[in-house]
């Protein structure tokens, strides 16, 4: 997947001025208000505007945005007379945006640019990703080859009690549950939409009854394996659907914040997030594994970190995507967040988290990822063959105990 991605459109710009101001910061301005943009110098401007208080990184985050102003301002000052209609100054302009957001640490951050004739996105997180070791992309397939290698681990014997759907009637995520190897609950989800489902009785809720009834109710139980692998996140009420069955009693997990004002440093008070126990029949004392990669996002990154808070919790993959926060992709979220995403009449969308994230041990893996205890790369070619290989480390790890 390429950092930026262009797409053809057609829209139609409306005209105003956004002024920025860096050396004194006035009342609570709104980033999210309607204005209209004519040109690269205008737009500039907004974007950094915005950015300076809606981004809640900054007493974290490399990039020093005052400096991008003197840097850049000039710059884009310089392309003002030629509207968005040359193509050759489009791009010069998109070219200094990207530099100018390249050490963002956001992992939701997302610049969206929609002009007459052309769609620019541009995602940071997504080029660095491409860096690492052993990079896969998120897509669609790798799905359908954790479904089919599911599939024959059914036909094996391996997999029974089993119920799984990658259908449009999940969304096209990808959900099973079951029992590996007769003695290990498994659940499997791509994406954490199960509140939405819970109670309907369509496939998707029969999926997390029959988990539940496994954690209840299956005979021997040697251990759980939660699979969050290419989960793009989701819903944070799905947690306790997800983990309640594990605790008696609250538990916290990490802690949060964010912004209580316009300054870039106006910040409420970290927040303990707890995870709340749901009806259970009784006390599972074996190893839980979660299992993630790099394409685990946002609320699977959120589950990793409650996994490993449990006493026998355990993170066998690869280090995850590091975009660990909650999105409002709405304006009306600024007056109860003061921060987070932002669109500017269609022509400027920035994509970005209004919460900051930290673990017990107060770290903040937010560009970066959190590491397994166990590595397990991600084998594309085994995978094809219906061999899951970091699968079968995480049954080896609950067998073993190493």
């Amino acid at each position: 997947m390429k950092a930026r991605i262009r797409l053809m459109a057609g829209v139609l710009m409306a005209v105003c001025v956004l002024a920025a101001c860096r050396d004194e910061m006035p009342d609570m301005q709104n980033p999210r208000t309607d204005i209209n943009i004519y040109n690269w110098s205008q737009l500039f401007d907004a974007y950094w505007s915005g950015m300076n208080y809606n981004y809640v990184f900054w007493d974290i985050d490399p990039t020093d945005w005052d400096a991008v102003y003197d840097e850049y301002k000039p710059q884009f000052d310089a392309l003002a007379d030629k509207g968005f209609s040359d193509k050759a100054t489009n791009e010069e302009a998109f070219g200094m945006l990207e530099e100018l957001s390249s050490g963002l640490i956001d992992g939701h951050f997302g610049l969206t640019l929609t002009l007459p004739s052309d769609t620019v996105l541009y995602r940071p997180a997504e080029g660095r990703k491409e860096q690492r070791p052993n990079y896969h992309p998120f897509d669609e397939q790798t799905l359908e080859d954790y479904a089919n290698m599911l599939l024959g681990l059914h036909d094996a014997g391996r997999f029974s009690d089993a119920r799984l759907v990658l259908a449009p009637e999940s969304g096209n995520a990808l959900y099973a549950s079951g029992i590996l190897d007769e003695d290990i609950v498994y659940f499997r989800l791509s994406s954490f939409m199960l509140t939405e489902h819970v109670g309907t009785g369509d496939i998707v809720d029969q999926i997390v009854a029959n988990y539940h009834d496994l954690l209840d109710n299956y005979p021997t139980v040697e251990g759980v394996i939660i699979d969050v692998r290419h989960n793009i996140g989701g819903n944070l009420s799905d947690l306790p659907i997800v983990l309640g069955k594990f605790v008696d009693e609250e538990k916290m997990l990490f802690y949060t914040r964010q912004k209580n004002g316009p300054g870039r440093l106006d910040y409420t008070p970290w927040t303990p997030e707890v995870l709340k126990p749901t009806e259970r029949s009784r006390d599972l004392d074996v190893p839980i594994v979660v299992m993630a990669d790099m394409n685990s996002i946002s609320m699977a990154e959120m589950t990793t970190l409650a996994v490993l808070g449990l006493p026998k919790g355990c993170f066998i993959g690869e280090r995850t995507h590091g975009g660990i926060g909650t999105i409002a992709a709405d304006n009306i979220a600024f007056d109860q967040f003061y921060g987070g995403y932002f669109n500017i009449n269609d022509i400027l969308e920035v994509y970005t988290t209004m919460t900051m994230m930290k673990d017990l041990d107060g770290v903040n893996h937010e560009g970066v990822g959190i590491p397994p205890t166990i590595e397990a790369p991600f084998d594309g070619v085994n995978l094809l063959q219906g061999i899951d290989t970091q699968l079968e480390r995480a049954v080896e790890y609950i067998h073993t105990g190493k």
